[in-house]
């Protein structure tokens, strides 16, 4: 295919992962060809091996459908940077199969995209430091974060350049309103659902702030004589810093399932999996959960599929059956 050929079928390819479907004249629009063109990228996409499937009709158009194929994937540089982000809490977590695999995922990546992408995804992970996965709530989603600023914020770690931020405060007079910070950063740790950034400020000392707070940050291309945090381990300071998560509430499942089925389904959502056996004498698995509210606990079984038992906590089950009360009168007769 000849360049403008290429880019405009990459284009059509991030357009199709977009959204679930498009009518033909809306993507045919959008790429700014004709209906004849369009068709003739649709078959050039499948010849690359996409599934894409065809709808006639008034309301027909195309769609990405799944298959047993993996197809390249196209990302914009700040999804690229998110991916990075998400795999690198994966391993920090444990989740996700384990850090082995998030991180061999994130290396293959990073093989594939182009260099200024890269620069950006090797730094992440160079100034990565391992935290402390404990208070992670199964299913929990990620603090709102900029891919751009924590790109800034790895470079910055890994060549010990001093950057500027605005910082937003959330306690005092002050609240609700920006700062600015001079910060030599030192490392990143992912904690549960969120990002730290450990370093000096110029003013104030050693200081953890949180990623999703920094509202802008600025190389200044000074740089500073590489730092170790107090005590050498930037996942330690990070915990002796927030403290450990209070965890008012604690249960043990048992799950009618063996540990390799319940760990395969749920490994990206929940950890502290051990095998347990039933009753009847087959395989299950024991799951311990911790948070600070029951109501939490409860919304983390909805991803359990297979029976289970709540072993040790009263509190909840009191709580759930009171909730499949009102469960069952929503669902009508």
């Amino acid at each position: 295919m000849e360049s403008t050929s290429v880019e405009r079928a990459f284009r059509l390819l991030e357009l199709l992962q977009t959204r679930r479907s498009w009518p033909g004249t809306e993507l045919a629009e959008r790429l700014g060809v004709p209906g004849r063109t369009l068709r003739r990228d649709i078959e050039r996409l499948r010849g690359l091996g996409y599934r894409i499937a065809a709808q006639r009709g008034p309301v027909g158009g195309y769609r990405l459908a799944t298959g047993s194929d993996l197809p390249p994937l196209v990302f914009t540089a700040d999804e690229a940077l998110a991916l990075a982000a998400a795999l690198a809490s994966s391993a920090a977590n444990g989740s996700a199969g384990g850090s082995e695999l998030a991180l061999t995922a994130l290396a293959k990546i990073e093989q594939v995209l182009p260099a200024s992408i890269t620069r950006r995804m090797r730094a992440l992970r160079s100034s990565m430091a391992l935290g402390d996965a404990a208070g992670v709530t199964p299913g929990a989603y990620p603090a709102p974060l900029d891919a751009g600023i924590l790109g800034v914020l790895a470079l910055a770690c890994r060549d010990s350049e001093q950057v500027r931020l605005r910082y937003m405060n959330t306690v005092g007079t002050e609240a609700g309103t920006d700062s600015v910070r001079r910060i030599e950063p030192v490392a990143l740790v992912p904690r549960g659902s969120r990002w730290y950034l450990i370093g000096r400020d110029l003013e104030r000392g050693w200081r953890v702030l949180r990623a999703d707070r920094i509202t802008r940050a600025d190389p200044t291309g000074l740089r500073f004589p590489p730092r170790t945090v107090p005590g050498g381990d930037p996942g330690a300071f990070l915990a002796a810093q927030l403290g450990a998560p209070p965890r008012q509430h604690a249960a043990t499942i048992l799950i009618h399932a063996p540990i390799d089925q319940v760990q395969a389904y749920m490994g990206g959502f929940a950890t502290d999996f051990s095998p347990a056996v039933l009753p009847s004498g087959e395989p299950g698995t024991h799951w311990c959960i911790a948070d600070t509210r029951l109501e939490t606990l409860a919304g983390g079984l909805l991803w359990v599929r297979w029976p289970f038992e709540v072993v040790d906590s009263p509190e909840l089950v009191a709580l759930l059956r009171d909730r499949a009360a009102a469960f069952a009168a929503a669902a009508g007769p």
